[in-house]
């Protein structure tokens, strides 16, 4: 299971987002998400997250001396620190332009600024190719999977419920959880101070939103022997009874080692407001 490869225009002229989406999918996103104001911008944060983000500095049309674009760029590392790579392209002409550009970098870091009167396409979409290339290698490091697990609980605390639940050497449930969570992280649990449950037969079950998804997803850690006949794809009564009426989990990723079991469930129709943060 592989997260896609998102990219975020932040622009409020119609021609432009036209322009830079093209650019976008030509160097090979799978998905753009287009946000015309920094408002929207913190509302697609919650759900996703971005492997570059393509920012104009000005977002309104009627003042020339907007500057939200920068407002975004902030917002962004904020969230998601350095992970993702940011690119100013700009016409923006509510001052110096240069210093504005120098500050950004100093203050907040960008990998590149470009000006739309200089506009290339080619220059552009070969830029963007790499920036997404570098994504693909590079992995996503906004916490541990275990970490994202965790929620607000100590960590000690939560660590200590799975092994105790599990059975289960360190090792082991350290990479059980990385093999089967990684892909889905950054994600957000439903609820941070009791993020996973025991239920029966030392079950532990999660619900969280994946930003790396853009999913909501059920997280299920087991000792093997609570699982033997009832097959992969089985769905515990503990996540059934977690889950409002209508949604079915889907089952995505599975991972098994020694005497611990994991399931990855995609959780159709569950929203992201159900969710923390």
């Amino acid at each position: 299971m592989k997260a896609p490869t998102r990219v975020l225009i932040v622009e409020d002229i119609e021609t432009w987002v036209y322009v830079l989406d093209r650019a976008a999918r030509r160097a090979g996103a799978s998905e753009v998400v287009v946000c015309e104001n920094l408002q929207s911008v913190k509302d697609a944060l919650r759900r996703v997250r971005f492997d570059v983000a393509l920012l104009d500095v000005g977002l309104d049309a009627d003042d020339e001396l907007n500057s939200d674009g920068i407002k975004a760029l902030e917002t962004i590392r904020e969230v998601d620190g350095g992970d993702t790579r940011c690119v100013l392209v700009t016409g923006w002409q509510g001052g110096d332009r240069m210093d504005l550009q120098a500050r950004a970098q100093r203050e907040h870091g960008v990998e590149w600024a470009y000006m739309k009167e200089k506009y290339e396409a080619r220059t552009v979409i070969a830029k963007l190719t790499e920036l997404l290339d570098q994504a693909a290698e590079r992995p996503v490091s906004r916490g541990t999977p275990m970490a994202n697990l965790c929620g607000t609980m100590e960590p000690w605390r939560f660590e200590n419920q799975l092994f105790e639940a599990l059975s289960s050497d360190a090792q082991t449930m350290y990479s059980v959880v990385s093999r089967l969570v990684s892909p889905a992280t950054p994600a957000v649990p439903m609820h941070p101070f009791t993020p996973m449950r025991r239920g029966s037969g030392g079950v532990c079950v999660g619900l969280y939103w994946s930003r790396a998804l853009a999913a909501a997803v059920a997280v299920g850690l087991a000792p093997a022997s609570a699982w033997q006949g009832d097959g992969e794809s089985a769905i515990p009564a503990d996540l059934a009874r977690e889950l409002p009426d209508g949604v079915v989990p889907e089952l995505i990723a599975s991972a098994h080692e020694r005497k611990v079991q994991g399931w990855l469930w995609e959780l159709p129709g569950l929203d992201r407001d159900k969710f923390a943060g």
